[in-house]
């Protein structure tokens, strides 16, 4: 290291004004006669010396300070000769990160401006850090989007404004925003990990004003179809009856009859479960909550239940905690109870013969937990969230009768009571579905 720092000193720039105030210096010394030159010569001599000191000083302290940058052990003279090397082949390297670094900024802008969904990022103070195309197409001319914007000149809803107060405060909000005509779907995601900034929203933004225009159309189609076929099945109902009671066909006819019938059956039980359905989802369904006692609910519902759960040899059995005993809660008794004949009647129909079904009741909060559970073939995690789809049927539903809508209606009843459903299970294993409302005690 020493033979390198000798080296770099070499290198150094050379200190020629020292070396000029010394030969101009020397030169008076031994060639002026008069005294006054040589001594000015003499001072001239020492100011070259004095120079050529401090340049030499300052040069060391350079070159300490390269060798103390260099973060390598090995500071010989064979690694400096490899720098320019080493330097060229990292400027090489930096041009081509610069390069790819480029590339993907323009790989970004060109995604955001083909993308359809709207795209607008705020900082935490909330103004606008940057939107798409497609977010000044959806929200149209009555927000004011633009680099130098805010919450304030993008929204002039309220609620809006309030549900993006709470994705700021980290809490991910969806609503509908609807401008006529226009119907947009309003997702508001905090996105600390993506900007390094706590409080930052990234906000998208979905056109659905078809969708909801052929949901509104679909709805309307449902209800007024099963509304006009209640009317004829009813009519095969009682021709297919009458011809019964009047004994007027062939012992095999009445077999076909009896077939009429329990397709009659079924057909009314489709036609019953898409009308709530719709109901529910056009809102023309009103709940009337009133005092229940939970107790006394819990017995009907289970005595409602039992002729069924009798047929199949399986056991009804209710875990309620005594603290919920003798309490009230408010809630639509009729809904309620519909809601939870679903789940039961879904327990049962599933659950092999001599087993049991279980009612667990438990206050978690300012929730009340329902939780049935039972000993059937149990759902596989890829399908339980389709289960609530209209008309899906698992593959282990296959033979057993139902409609395919019960799940469905319990999902939008649920909703509807402030409520949620969700579900517990593995193949094999049973299945344990569990609702929650909200426990508002109402005083005996």
């Amino acid at each position: 290291m020493d033979q390198v720092k000798r080296k770099l000193l070499k290198a150094s720039p050379v200190p020629w004004v020292a070396y000029l105030l010394g030969l101009t210096g020397g030169g008076l010394l031994l060639g002026a006669s008069e005294p006054v030159f040589r001594v000015f010569g003499l001072a001239l001599i020492l100011a070259g010396a004095g120079w050529l000191l401090i340049q030499s000083r300052k040069s060391q302290a350079v070159v300490d300070r390269i060798l103390a940058a260099i973060p390598l052990p090995d500071k010989s003279e064979s690694l400096f000769r490899e720098l320019p090397k080493a330097w060229s082949d990292l400027e090489q390297e930096n041009q081509l990160l610069k390069a790819k670094a480029q590339q993907e900024d323009q790989i970004r802008a060109a995604i955001l401006s083909d993308l359809r969904v709207g795209l607008v990022l705020f900082s935490p103070d909330r103004t606008v850090r940057l939107f798409n195309p497609a977010a000044q197409t959806i929200l149209g001319t009555s927000s004011r989007l633009s680099p130098e914007g805010n919450l304030m000149t993008t929204f002039r809803e309220p609620e809006s404004h309030r549900l993006m107060e709470k994705a700021f405060h980290g809490e991910g909000t969806e609503w509908d925003l609807h401008r006529d005509p226009k119907v947009i779907h309003c997702r508001a995601v905090p996105m600390t990990g993506l900007t390094g900034e706590k409080g930052a929203v990234l906000l998208t933004l979905d056109d659905t004003t078809r969708q909801e225009a052929l949901e509104t159309t679909r709805q309307k189609f449902i209800s007024n179809a099963s509304h006009e076929l209640k009317t004829p099945t009813t009519s095969i109902r009682i021709a297919a009856e009458n011809l019964l009671e009047g004994a007027q066909v062939t012992s095999e006819g009445e077999a076909s009859l009896h077939s009429i019938l329990r397709s009659v059956d079924r057909m009314t039980m489709l036609l019953n479960d898409i009308s709530e359905l719709s109901r529910i989802e056009t809102g023309a369904l009103t709940l009337r909550p009133e005092a229940i006692p939970l107790e006394e609910f819990v017995d009907a519902l289970l005595d409602d239940l039992r002729p069924q759960a009798k047929n199949r040899r399986i056991r009804l059995r209710v875990v309620l905690p005594e603290e919920l005993k003798t309490g009230s809660f408010q809630a639509d008794p009729l809904r309620l109870h519909q809601l939870l004949e679903n789940l039961l009647s879904n327990a049962i129909k599933f659950s092999p013969e001599d087993s049991e079904v279980l009612l667990v009741l438990n206050r978690e909060g300012t929730w009340l937990s329902w939780s049935v559970v039972d000993q059937g073939p149990g759902i596989a995690p890829s399908e339980a969230q389709r289960i609530f789809e209209r008309f899906y049927r698992s593959p282990q539903a296959r033979g057993v009768p139902g409609t395919g809508l019960g799940l469905s209606i319990v999902k939008h009843l649920s909703a509807l009571m402030g409520g949620e459903i969700g579900l517990k299970s593995e193949l094999g294993q049973g299945a344990t579905f569990i609702l929650r409302i909200p426990m508002t005690e109402t005083k005996p």
